[in-house]
């Protein structure tokens, strides 16, 4: 084995380091072109989602403070009103991380609810919403003290846990809205 000198050692470092800091900048550059169009293809997707739960022209970004966490909700604007609010809460079903997105109207009836990721066994998520879990909400009244699974809504079979945490999410959002109410109106970014 041929025994290196520290010429071609510092010329090879010296290559790298080049290589390197060339695709670090090429990475960087690429993001500062990218980073606006995908901001706005996320909000746009975000928006998307936001419409299976309440019908609106606009969606405004608000804020609340709920257990001491800053929560972001959106207000839905129609026709420049405020018709109610949209809140995405994690909760727990069969797993945690399941992300429930609630639409709740400014009168308090519940527009919409869909489940926007989850970590649930594969299928359980589509059986509570083929099952019609999510629809069970719709036009409901948002309870003060939340749904009780079993009494005001049922479960699906078979997909008991999952429909728990949708439910549980439906009552974080309810709370929140119930929290908005008694503050007297929206809040401010």
């Amino acid at each position: 084995m041929e025994k290196k000198n520290i010429k071609d050692i510092v010329i090879s470092a010296a290559a790298l380091a080049v290589i390197a800091g060339g695709v670090t900048a090429a990475l960087a550059g690429t993001n500062a072109l990218t980073k606006d169009t995908i901001a706005a293809r996320n909000e746009e997707t975000e928006n998307k989602a936001r419409l299976q739960v309440i019908e609106a022209d606009d969606f405004e970004k608000q804020t609340l403070t709920a257990e001491g966490e800053e929560v972001v909700y959106y207000a839905a604007v129609k026709g420049g009103e405020t018709v109610g609010y949209v809140f995405t809460a994690s909760a727990t079903g069969k797993s945690s991380g399941l992300v429930v997105m609630t639409g709740i109207s400014s009168e308090g009836k519940i527009t919409g609810v869909t489940v926007t990721d989850d970590n649930e066994t594969a299928g359980y998520v589509d059986k509570v919403k083929k099952g019609g879990l999510f629809d069970r909400f719709r036009e409901k009244e948002a309870p003060a003290d939340g749904f009780t699974l079993g009494e005001d809504i049922d479960s699906v079979s078979q997909a008991t846990k999952t429909s728990r945490g949708v439910t549980d999410g439906v009552n974080k959002a309810v709370a929140y809205y119930q929290q908005i109410q008694k503050e007297g109106g929206e809040h401010g970014e």
